[in-house]
Order: structure tokens, then C-alpha cells, then sequence
């Protein structure tokens, strides 16, 4: 069984001509904005030692492109929970729920949860990073950059960065049992924010194959530390597309 690796141009949103208006989500559905939180959400220390425990509820409008703006506390916390709160929801992509739809336009609401225990156990299923493009700072207009963008790519914290991508897949690919009983083959093409912080977000199958592919597509990105791109000295966020391959092995005669 093995998986090979093809690396894709930033998806270039095409001009919209939907003449429909719909509901909006972010970009991946409700288990991208979880692993958002998980990557992303610090727990202000002193809400920790204060013992608070919540949810802080966001609301933002929702431009028909799926820009945002206007972004507000609805239900507040604390102070210190709110402000990371609206941090966190600022870096969440958005999109129409159903094709040939633009969004509304009309307000969302996220609720960001704040749990100790659970916060916990995010924090131990964290990639470490520290030292070299960690140590620049951060771009603070939260655009996400091309790759044409950028002055240093994004890179994998692997041997090899991107060239030894093929070789990690081939390595840590697990063939999903559902996919290998029906014998299915194909491409799974993942869409993903590579943050200055070199977590990734507002990830999205763009094609996929079934058999519970996608998911193992998507263990394999996150699976890996990440490097996010420069760009004028500063560390940036930045849209990136990989293709994977579930390939059957050949039978022997």
C-alpha cells in the first residue's frame, strides 16, 4: 500500500455568479472549527487560576464571499476569555453550506468553549514549536497568503521538508479497512491555512475517495509539524493544497 504526493498552486477562488443566498459555515464543518480550538485556543492564565469555565459566544457577519467583519462578544465570559475568544474566531474561513450559494450575509454565532480539563489534553497533543522562523513575529492582519505571496515557502518539520514528503506517506499512511475491503482507489485532495503559529486550520476535502480516506488524509497533514511561510520578515498565514493517493497494491499473479 502506498501514497504519493502531488503539490497544487493555491486554489483560486473563482468569481461568484450564484444568484442565491444561503446559510454559511467555516470551512471544514464543525471538525475543523474543533481542531481549531484545539490547536489554537490558549486558556488565559488567569481564567485558569480563577477556575472559569464556559463558553464565550461570538457573533460575525458574514459578507456573500464568506469575508467577515463586525466581529462581536454575544455571551461573554471574562474579559481575558472573551478577548482570546474573538482571537480565535477571527482565523476561522468561511463558506456556503451549499454549492451554487453565497452567504447571507447575515450574523453567525460560534460558541468557543473554555474547560480546563479539556483544555489539558489539547495542550498535550500539541506540536512544539520553538526557535528559528518561531522567533520572528507574527503578520497581525490575519490575511492568508499565496503561495506566489510568500518569501519562504511552507515547509514540513520532516527530514527532507517537502521533498520528503513522498517517503513520510509511505511510512505513516495506514490504508483505511473500509477503503481496502471495497477495493478503493483515488485521490484525496486536502485544502488547508498553514497559521503563523505553523498549526493548520480550515481544513476541507476538495476531492475524495470514500472509505474513510479523507480522515486518513487528514491524520497524515496534521500527523506532522509545520513551518509557516515568511513574508516581509514576519511569520504569516498562508493557503496550501495537497493531493494524496490511496493506491492498492498489484496483486501477484
Amino acid at each position: 500500500m502506498r501514497a504519493s504526493l502531488y503539490l497544487l498552486p493555491m486554489f483560486m477562488w473563482s468569481q461568484l455568479s450564484a444568484q442565491t443566498e444561503g446559510t454559511c459555515i467555516p470551512t471544514g464543518g464543525r471538525a475543523a472549527l474543533d481542531r481549531l480550538f484545539e490547536q489554537e485556543l490558549h486558556y488565559p492564565e488567569v481564567a485558569l487560576e480563577a477556575g472559569i469555565k464556559g463558553e464565550v459566544v461570538i457573533g460575525t457577519l458574514v459578507g456573500p464571499n464568506g469575508s467577515t467583519r463586525e466581529v462581536r462578544v454575544a455571551r461573554s465570559l471574562s474579559p481575558e476569555c472573551d478577548a482570546e475568544a474573538l482571537r480565535v474566531i477571527r482565523l476561522v474561513c468561511w463558506q456556503p453550506a451549499t454549492a451554487g450559494e453565497l452567504c447571507s450575509g447575515k450574523e453567525e454565532l460560534l460558541a468557543v468553549p473554555f474547560d480546563p480539563g479539556r483544555y489539558k489534553r489539547w495542550v498535550k497533543g500539541r506540536h512544539t514549536h520553538a526557535g528559528g522562523v518561531f522567533d520572528l513575529p507574527v503578520d497581525s492582519t490575519l490575511d492568508v497568503l499565496s503561495a506566489k505571496q510568500l518569501d519562504q515557502q511552507v515547509t514540513p518539520e520532516i527530514p527532507g521538508g517537502m521533498q520528503g514528503l513522498p517517503l513520510f506517506l509511505s511510512k505513516e499512511l495506514r490504508y483505511p479497512e473500509q477503503a481496502y475491503r471495497y477495493s478503493l482507489e483515488g485521490t484525496v485532495r486536502l485544502e488547508f491555512v498553514v497559521e503563523a503559529s505553523g498549526n493548520l486550520s480550515n481544513m476541507v476535502a476538495l476531492d475524495e475517495v470514500g472509505g474513510g480516506c479523507i480522515e486518513e488524509a487528514m491524520r497524515l497533514m496534521h500527523r506532522m509539524a509545520w513551518k509557516p511561510g515568511l513574508r516581509n520578515g514576519k511569520r504569516v498565514r498562508s493557503r496550501l493544497q495537497v493531493s494524496i493517493q490511496f493506491k492498492l497494491p498489484k496483486q501477484g499473479r
